[in-house]
C-alpha cells in the first residue's frame, strides 16, 4: 500500500524504544497506519499465522504483508453505498439521516466497537440538523476521505 520508506518511518514511530521491533500488539494499529483497515480478528489471525512471537521487525512484517497481500488489499475496498445501506436500517423515515444517539449506538455498539472517546473524535465539527439528525451520506463520505 505505502512505500517501504514510509513504511519504515512509520515502524519507527511505533519502536518507541528503537529495538528494532514492535510488539504484536502494535501489529493491527500499524497496518492501518499503513493505509490498511484489517479488523481485530483478521489481525490476530495474521499474527498467529506467521509464529513469530511476540516481537515483529519491519522484515517480518514486509513478509507478513507480502503473504496476505489479497487478502489486506481488501480491507481497503469499503464502497460508499455499502456503508449507506447499513446506515439506512437505522433510517426508518428515509430522510437520509439518523441521530446521533443511533450513530454513537453503530459506532460503540456493533461490529468493530469504537469506545467512546473515539466516538467523540469523530462526531467533532459534524453538522448536526435541529432534530438532532446527521446526514449520514456526508458522514460515511467524510470518513472515507481520512
Amino acid at each position: 500500500m505505502s512505500s517501504s520508506t514510509n513504511n519504515k518511518d512509520i515502524f519507527t514511530l511505533f519502536d518507541k524504544k528503537a529495538q528494532g521491533s514492535i510488539s504484536r500488539d502494535l501489529v493491527g494499529d500499524y497496518l492501518r497506519a499503513i493505509g490498511y483497515n484489517p479488523t481485530n480478528k483478521q489481525v490476530q489471525e495474521l499474527v498467529e499465522s506467521q509464529g513469530n512471537g511476540e516481537q515483529f521487525t519491519l522484515e517480518q512484517l514486509e513478509q507478513l504483508i507480502a503473504d496476505n497481500q489479497k487478502l489486506l488489499d481488501a480491507t481497503t475496498q469499503g464502497k460508499l453505498e455499502d456503508f449507506v445501506k447499513a446506515f439506512q436500517v437505522f433510517d426508518k423515515e428515509n430522510t437520509g439521516k439518523v441521530t446521533v444517539g443511533d450513530l454513537k449506538y453503530m459506532l460503540t455498539g456493533l461490529g468493530e466497537k469504537l469506545s467512546d472517546d473515539e466516538v467523540e473524535e469523530l462526531l467533532k465539527g459534524i453538522e448536526v440538523d435541529s432534530e438532532g439528525g446527521i446526514d449520514y451520506r456526508k458522514f460515511i463520505e467524510d470518513i472515507l476521505r481520512q
